[in-house]
Protein backbone atom coordinates (compact mmCIF):
# COMPACT_ATOMS: atom_id res chain seq x y z
CA UNK A 1 0.00 0.00 0.00
CA UNK A 2 1.54 3.50 -1.03
CA UNK A 3 1.67 5.82 2.11
CA UNK A 4 1.59 9.41 1.43
CA UNK A 5 5.03 11.34 2.52
CA UNK A 6 3.67 14.36 4.96
CA UNK A 7 6.53 16.68 3.08
CA UNK A 8 4.90 15.99 -0.10
CA UNK A 9 1.13 17.45 0.60
CA UNK A 10 0.22 20.10 -2.26
CA UNK A 11 -3.09 21.51 -0.49
CA UNK A 12 -3.28 22.97 3.12
CA UNK A 13 -5.87 20.99 5.68
CA UNK A 14 -9.30 22.67 6.63
CA UNK A 15 -7.45 24.14 9.57
CA UNK A 16 -5.46 26.07 7.45
CA UNK A 17 -7.17 26.89 4.86
CA UNK A 18 -9.73 28.74 7.60
CA UNK A 19 -7.04 30.70 9.10
CA UNK A 20 -5.75 31.61 5.79
CA UNK A 21 -9.18 32.67 4.83
CA UNK A 22 -9.74 35.17 8.37
CA UNK A 23 -6.11 36.54 8.17
CA UNK A 24 -7.02 37.15 4.16
CA UNK A 25 -10.51 39.11 5.54
CA UNK A 26 -12.66 37.25 3.35
CA UNK A 27 -11.08 38.57 0.44
CA UNK A 28 -9.08 37.48 -2.27
CA UNK A 29 -5.65 38.79 -1.84
CA UNK A 30 -4.70 40.16 -5.29
CA UNK A 31 -7.69 41.57 -6.52
CA UNK A 32 -9.58 42.48 -3.56
CA UNK A 33 -13.09 41.14 -4.23
CA UNK A 34 -15.07 39.71 -1.22
CA UNK A 35 -14.99 36.28 -1.47
CA UNK A 36 -17.54 33.25 0.48
CA UNK A 37 -15.14 30.63 2.00
CA UNK A 38 -16.18 27.90 -0.52
CA UNK A 39 -15.09 29.58 -3.34
CA UNK A 40 -12.21 30.62 -2.00
CA UNK A 41 -8.54 29.16 -4.21
CA UNK A 42 -5.18 28.71 -2.13
CA UNK A 43 -2.68 30.28 -4.11
CA UNK A 44 1.47 29.84 -3.46
CA UNK A 45 3.68 32.42 -2.58
CA UNK A 46 6.05 29.80 -4.58
CA UNK A 47 4.83 26.90 -7.05
CA UNK A 48 4.72 23.79 -5.93
CA UNK A 49 6.18 22.79 -9.10
CA UNK A 50 9.20 25.00 -8.75
CA UNK A 51 10.28 24.37 -4.76
CA UNK A 52 7.05 25.95 -2.74
CA UNK A 53 5.32 23.98 0.24
CA UNK A 54 2.12 23.68 1.14
CA UNK A 55 2.06 26.13 3.97
CA UNK A 56 0.37 29.09 5.20
CA UNK A 57 3.48 30.72 5.35
CA UNK A 58 3.66 30.22 1.51
CA UNK A 59 0.07 30.79 0.55
CA UNK A 60 -2.63 33.07 -0.41
CA UNK A 61 -6.68 33.66 -0.63
CA UNK A 62 -7.23 34.03 -4.24
CA UNK A 63 -10.82 33.95 -5.99
CA UNK A 64 -11.11 31.29 -8.86
CA UNK A 65 -9.87 33.85 -11.44
CA UNK A 66 -6.78 35.65 -9.61
CA UNK A 67 -5.58 31.61 -9.13
CA UNK A 68 -5.88 30.73 -13.08
CA UNK A 69 -4.11 34.14 -13.59
CA UNK A 70 -1.26 33.41 -11.42
CA UNK A 71 -0.71 29.93 -12.65
CA UNK A 72 2.87 28.84 -11.76
CA UNK A 73 4.31 32.20 -11.58
CA UNK A 74 5.76 33.43 -8.18
CA UNK A 75 3.37 35.84 -6.15
CA UNK A 76 5.87 39.40 -6.44
CA UNK A 77 5.88 38.07 -10.47
CA UNK A 78 2.12 37.73 -10.69
CA UNK A 79 1.16 40.91 -8.30
CA UNK A 80 3.99 43.08 -10.89
CA UNK A 81 2.20 41.37 -14.00
CA UNK A 82 -1.17 42.90 -12.12
CA UNK A 83 -0.05 46.24 -11.72
CA UNK A 84 0.61 46.23 -8.00
CA UNK A 85 3.63 46.63 -6.38
CA UNK A 86 5.13 43.08 -4.64
CA UNK A 87 5.34 43.33 -1.12
CA UNK A 88 7.37 41.17 1.82
CA UNK A 89 10.76 40.37 2.80
CA UNK A 90 12.55 40.14 -0.67
CA UNK A 91 11.60 43.79 -1.12
CA UNK A 92 12.33 45.34 1.95
CA UNK A 93 16.03 44.88 1.67
CA UNK A 94 15.57 47.41 -1.73
CA UNK A 95 14.51 49.99 0.20
CA UNK A 96 17.02 52.76 1.95
CA UNK A 97 16.73 53.04 5.28
CA UNK A 98 15.67 56.47 7.18
CA UNK A 99 18.87 57.33 9.16
CA UNK A 100 16.95 60.00 10.77
CA UNK A 101 15.08 57.42 12.70
CA UNK A 102 15.85 55.63 15.84
CA UNK A 103 17.08 52.20 15.84
CA UNK A 104 14.22 50.12 17.31
CA UNK A 105 14.76 48.59 20.85
CA UNK A 106 14.76 45.02 21.17
CA UNK A 107 11.66 43.18 22.69
CA UNK A 108 11.44 39.98 24.04
CA UNK A 109 8.74 37.69 24.33
CA UNK A 110 8.41 35.76 27.85
CA UNK A 111 5.74 33.71 29.48
CA UNK A 112 4.81 31.77 32.55
CA UNK A 113 3.20 28.27 33.32
CA UNK A 114 0.23 29.69 33.04
CA UNK A 115 0.19 30.80 29.40
CA UNK A 116 0.08 34.71 30.15
CA UNK A 117 3.04 36.36 27.43
CA UNK A 118 4.07 39.73 28.63
CA UNK A 119 7.01 41.64 26.75
CA UNK A 120 10.31 43.18 28.61
CA UNK A 121 13.43 45.04 27.42
CA UNK A 122 15.52 42.05 29.14
CA UNK A 123 16.26 39.11 27.60
CA UNK A 124 15.86 36.46 30.24
CA UNK A 125 13.42 37.84 33.01
CA UNK A 126 10.66 35.93 35.02
CA UNK A 127 7.99 37.52 36.55
CA UNK A 128 9.42 37.39 39.81
CA UNK A 129 11.97 40.41 38.99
Amino acid sequence: MWKEDKSSKRTLGIRDKKILYERANHKCESCEKQIEFAEMQVGHKIAYSKGGSATLKNSVCLCYKCNNLQGTDSWNVFLKKMGKKPFGRSNMSSKKQDKSKKPRKKRFKHGDMFGNVYYSDKKHESILD
